[in-house]
């Protein structure tokens, strides 16, 4: 068969953070859609992907890219904050095409039957995709029924059905690498500060969380606490094909946790080295998981920087966000990090449960105490399926409509009056770290011999100068 899977247009820049010029933002390699794609290209299919973002399209050329295909099946890779995108693009695609519309994702994953109140999406694929399309097609090829297909939901005589969750079987080293090669991968870039050397292209070494307790996180409920890893030596194998197949120079590994047991990490990163070091990589890490052996010797096989999610310096509210994390643990990773000549993007939250503008200053204070390298502020916004999720009593239609702006706040703790307050809390936490004199001189003495360092700076600085006009604006005005 001949399958076109789609991601819709989506102005990421715009929407997430309010950007003019959204090109100043990154395109993300859509590693679920090209994973599904190179699964069913081993089971023999003809796969065509359109990312829309990248490709800067519309719907209408969204079409005219499927046109060119012509494909038997169409599949739309979709998450609730580009939902609107795909209910508009469905009906568009089923009157031009009229073939079975498949759609997966997140939003499939946690709202399978709204999906298919839209009466142009015939199929919604829940949990991990892969196994599951492999199936379903060979299914639709047949022109046999969907009974037994772990992972589908769809509608029959107008009623949902829904058949069991999909426990995959299979081991991730067997898994084909994802099809890079239908992408233009020149389209792709990393955020700013996330990497030093181009191209770079984004990787997936790990399914699930071996932690999975955070209170805002999906993980248990999305993969079912079924946490599985490649193996360190077919790890290296696969990041040394993306740099002699695709000419990366550097990895961004976008697993929950990288570091997960002393000795996955340890042998991978020797495997690393017997192959000559291919790549710089940056990856994400829990601080309660490493030390200064591990970061010494991630730093020995080309890794640069970690992104750790701190999301408050306050030991109560950690307790609250079921981290099991405390300041200190913080700090000695930070520190650790540090000894190894690694740097650090700490990741924050603001308007956790029982927080307040006060508790926000003094986590900016103690990430500025801690010489965090990078930090990025979010306002906290719980998906569905996460057990935070569950105390704002919200349906499918009132969590899409919530996208208008990530830095739109969805939730009001008690120690704010409204919205506009978490809000204005969230550009005064960026003001205070970015226009902090310590970090301004630290940081300034770094980019002054580092080129690229100075590069990577102004890239942020464009991307988030909404938060930092008022200061810009004094700072001009004073001189």
């Amino acid at each position: 068969m001949k399958v076109s899977i789609i991601v819709p247009p989506f102005d990421y820049g715009r929407m997430l953070y309010g950007l003019m010029r959204s090109r100043s933002f990154h395109n993300a390699v859509p590693l679920g859609a090209i994973s599904v794609a190179a699964h069913l290209r081993e089971a023999g299919h003809q796969v065509q992907v359109v990312d829309a973002p990248a490709l800067d399209i519309d719907l209408l050329g969204v079409c005219a890219e499927v046109n060119r295909f012509a494909p038997d099946v169409i599949g739309i890779s979709s998450t609730s904050v580009i939902w609107r995108s795909t209910e508009r693009l469905a009906p568009m695609l089923k009157e031009r095409f009229g073939v079975p519309i498949v759609v997966g994702g997140p939003h499939a994953s946690t709202y399978p039957e709204h999906c298919l109140d839209n009466p142009c999406i015939d199929i919604a694929v829940f949990g991990e995709g892969e196994e599951t399309s492999v199936e379903l097609f060979e299914r639709l090829e047949a022109g046999e029924s969907l009974e037994g297909v772990c992972g589908v939901a769809w509608k029959e005589d107008g009623q949902f059905r829904k058949n069991d969750d999909r426990i995959s079987k299979g081991r991730l080293d067997d898994a084909p690498l994802p099809a890079y090669d239908l992408l233009e991968l020149e389209r792709y870039s990393a955020p700013p500060m996330r990497v030093r050397q181009t191209p770079a292209l984004y990787m997936e070494l790990f399914r699930g969380c071996a932690y999975a307790r955070c209170s805002y996180c999906t993980s248990a409920s999305s993969l079912k606490n079924r946490f599985r890893r490649h193996s360190p030596a077919v790890a290296a194998d696969k990041v040394n094909t993306l740099h002699l197949k695709y000419g990366a120079r550097e990895i961004a590994f976008v697993d929950d946790d990288f570091v997960v047991g002393k000795d996955w990490i340890y042998n991978f990163c020797d495997e690393l080295r017997k192959r000559g070091n291919p790549v710089s990589w940056t990856c994400y890490v829990r601080a309660s998981q490493v030390d200064a052996g591990i970061f010494h010797t991630m730093k020995a096989a080309g890794c640069h920087q970690v992104l750790m999610g701190i999301e408050v310096l306050d030991d109560d509210m950690l307790v609250g966000l079921s981290k099991d994390l405390t300041i200190e643990s913080c700090h000695a990773a930070i520190r650790a990090a540090h000894s190894a000549g690694i740097w650090v993007i700490g990741l924050f939250m603001v308007g956790v449960p029982d927080s307040n503008p006060e508790q926000v200053r003094s986590t900016v204070t103690e990430a500025l105490r801690q010489e965090v390298d990078v930090a990025v502020f979010s306002l906290y916004r719980p998906p569905p399926g996460s057990p935070a999720f569950e105390e704002l009593a919200w349906g499918p239609e009132e969590y899409i409509d919530s996208f208008k702006l990530q830095k739109v706040a969805v939730y009001v703790p008690d120690g704010y009056r409204d919205l506009n307050s978490v809000e204005n809390s969230l550009g005064e936490a960026y003001r205070r770290f970015y226009f902090d004199r310590g970090f301004i001189k630290r940081t300034t003495r770094k980019f002054l011999t580092d080129p690229v360092l100075a590069r990577n700076i102004a890239r942020a600085a464009l991307t988030l100068g909404d938060q930092f006009r008022p200061e810009l604006k004094n700072l001009i005005q004073r001189r």
